[in-house]
């Protein structure tokens, strides 16, 4: 119903915020080394989905769950745009505090 749309809405947005803060919060090493992970999830996702589309052509279509197929496509997709926010992220110049002084 309606309130579970909403709900979940509010869920999201409020994880993005979440997120988004964490990925500000990062070193730019950190953000290299979960972009890396991410990477790796998504070929193993890629590599899922091309199996089950090979299996799915094999049996006629028949073998391969069309909902498990959909999932890993939006996990893919989820995948593909967490990489490119990451790369965004890395790629802004990080806020400084200020100015360092001699001696801090």
């Amino acid at each position: 119903g309606d309130g579970s749309e909403f709900l979940q809405r509010d869920f999201s947005e409020t994880y993005e915020r979440y997120h988004v803060e964490s990925l500000q919060n990062m070193s730019k090493q950190e953000l290299v080394k979960e972009y890396l992970e991410l990477e790796k999830c998504l070929s193993r996702m890629e590599e899922e989905n091309n199996r089950l589309r090979m299996e799915s052509k094999k049996a006629g279509g028949e073998a391969a769950d069309p909902a498990r197929v959909q999932a890993l496509e939006r996990e893919v997709d989820r995948l593909r745009a967490e990489n490119l926010r990451l790369l965004r992220e890395q790629e802004l110049p990080r806020q400084e505090k200020g100015p360092c002084k001699p001696g801090e």
